[in-house]
């Protein structure tokens, strides 16, 4: 428990100095909106094609301790020369790179989480806000530091940050893994084996997708609106923050919510709380009122992360835990970032703030495919009481 918390608290300091300022680091390298679109939608596209290459290595291979500390080496790595004069290209090749290695950490540490907790149902939520905390007052800190240094620092401490995530893995990579996972054929690997046992999560996963479009394209281009109403960075560290923070209470009543509720409940709830939230960026324009908003939505999102996070582990077995993160993780943060980013570039370049209206209307279509799809209140509760070690393997041989 330790370890894990240490591990959570740590990534979140590090994913604070550098994600809130993606979008401006690229602007302020002489990317428009629309390239920043197109960048992020490419980085999407890599994160979505590594992603289950990392749950892989995780649940099969390296073991998902070591894999995670290979994926913040590297990421950090990738970054470290992105303040020296460069070509577009490369630069934009750099923040591709960064997302291709951070695709790794939220689905191997949310699988470290909940394969070694032993009631991950009441535990995760209180490891997991451990990294909300860390982000949330990071990102405040940040954005004031960035008021007096400006941005150029920002590549040398996030490899800073990432090395010290590789540091605390240290006492994980010394537990056992079970790693019986086999599937007929080798056919798409342990994400192959993962579908197979449990159907259910192609539509899951659409539901996922449909949702995160609101999250992915509100993170990327409600910076570039803050900053178009005159916000300083630390008015987007404000926002990123206050978010972030919002997260912690809202991860304690979120897991407190699905054995109660269930998960399919926790999901459309927490769905239509943040698309209100993101259909409110299209009409309010004044700073401080959005970053209150950004509040309530992350509030939100936290349920949204128990939800998907524990509906994995009260779907599939416990060696498959990393491939099913990952797969959360493909459709959440990859394909939906595609979409958002790349369509929400052109959108944003044409419509402005109308952005946020489209994709929070198409979150809520999310939740009507969510609430088919997801497990109900007494799937939900057997899964989430089930002990970690659960007669689960079996289906692992599918």
């Amino acid at each position: 428990m330790p370890a894990l918390r240490a591990l959570f608290l740590v990534a979140g300091v590090a994913l604070a100095l550098i994600f809130p300022f993606i979008p401006v680091l690229l602007s302020t390298r002489g990317f428009d909106p629309t390239s920043i679109g197109l960048v992020t939608a490419i980085a999407g596209v890599a994160f979505t094609v590594a992603v289950p290459v990392w749950g892989h290595l995780g649940d099969v291979t390296l073991g998902r301790a070591r894999s995670y500390q290979v994926a913040a080496l590297g990421a950090g790595l990738v970054m470290l020369a992105y303040s020296a004069p460069l070509p577009s290209v490369i630069l934009a090749a750099m923040v591709i790179g960064l997302y291709i290695f951070e695709s790794a950490f939220a689905p191997l540490g949310d699988a470290l989480a909940v394969s070694l907790l032993p009631d991950p149902g009441r535990q995760y939520g209180r490891v997991r806000l451990m990294m909300s905390l860390g982000y949330g007052f990071a990102a405040i800190a940040a954005g004031y530091l960035y008021n007096v240094i400006g941005y150029g620092m920002v590549p040398l401490l996030w490899a800073l940050g990432a090395g010290a995530i590789a540091l605390v893995l240290v006492p994980l990579t010394r537990v056992r893994q079970r790693r019986e996972v086999r599937w007929a054929g080798g056919r798409g690997g342990s994400i192959g084996a993962a579908l197979s046992v449990q159907p259910r999560l192609r539509g899951i996963l659409v539901a996922i997708a449909l949702v995160y479009l609101g999250v992915s394209a509100g993170g990327t281009f409600l910076v570039l609106r803050l900053v178009a109403l005159g916000g300083l960075p630390s008015d987007l560290a404000l926002a990123a923050g206050l978010a972030a923070l919002a997260e912690v209470p809202g991860m304690l009543v979120a897991t407190w919510l699905a054995r109660r509720v269930g998960l399919r409940a926790l999901f459309c709830i927490s769905t239509i709380a943040y698309c209100v939230c993101v259909i409110s960026w299209a009409v309010v324009d004044v700073p401080l009122a959005i970053i209150a908003a950004r509040g309530l939505s992350g509030f939100a999102f936290a349920g949204l992360w128990i939800a998907c996070v524990l509906t994995m582990r009260v779907l599939l077995p416990q060696p498959l835990q990393a491939s099913g993160q990952a797969l959360y993780q493909t459709f959440a943060a990859g394909v939906a970032s595609i979409l958002g980013n790349a369509v929400g570039g052109i959108v944003y370049a044409q419509i402005g703030a109308g952005l946020f209206a489209l994709v929070g209307v198409i979150g809520l279509v999310g939740a009507v495919v969510a609430w088919m799809t997801l497990p109900g209140r007494a799937e939900s509760r057997t899964g989430l009481m089930a002990d970690p070690a659960r007669a689960g393997d079996a289906h692992a041989t599918a």
